[in-house]
């Protein structure tokens, strides 16, 4: 795949987040990725294991990820974004409550990349600013 058609990928894939879009989102994976989210605790092997974490997580309306910046190769790379999270009434996030709040931050998700789809996930971001912007911190 071309460096344009790496962009391309990687834009794609971060638009699945912002429609909601599990089964795209999951088309860009392999049968045995591994993913991981330090920041939440979560480390699942497998797409089935990913797509249940993701339906969990998938807020169609709430979740945004804005393309930032990609750099890497065929091999794999990282992907820089901003989350912007606009959360409705009774929600809670990481046990806080965020009802009617939102939050945009910055992240960065490295990626491997095998034959043309993820391999390998693991997503860095921002959760002190979040939970600042939320009231959750001073």
């Amino acid at each position: 795949m071309t460096t344009d058609g790496l962009e391309s990928f990687v834009r794609g894939w971060l638009d699945c987040y912002t429609r909601g879009d599990v089964a795209g989102a999951l088309a860009c994976y392999t049968a045995d990725v591994e993913f991981e989210d330090p920041v939440f605790g979560e480390r699942v092997c497998g797409r089935d294991a990913l797509g249940a974490l993701f339906e969990s997580f998938f807020h169609s309306g709430v979740t945004r990820l804005a393309f930032r910046r990609w750099t890497g190769g065929a091999a794999g790379g990282a992907v820089e974004w901003q989350w912007t999270a606009n959360w409705g009434p009774g929600r809670t996030f990481l046990g806080f409550d965020v009802a009617n709040r939102c939050f945009v931050v910055r992240g960065v998700s490295v990626l491997g990349l095998r034959d043309g789809l993820i391999c390998r996930q693991v997503d860095l971001w921002d959760v002190r600013g979040a939970l600042r912007q939320v009231g959750a911190l001073p």
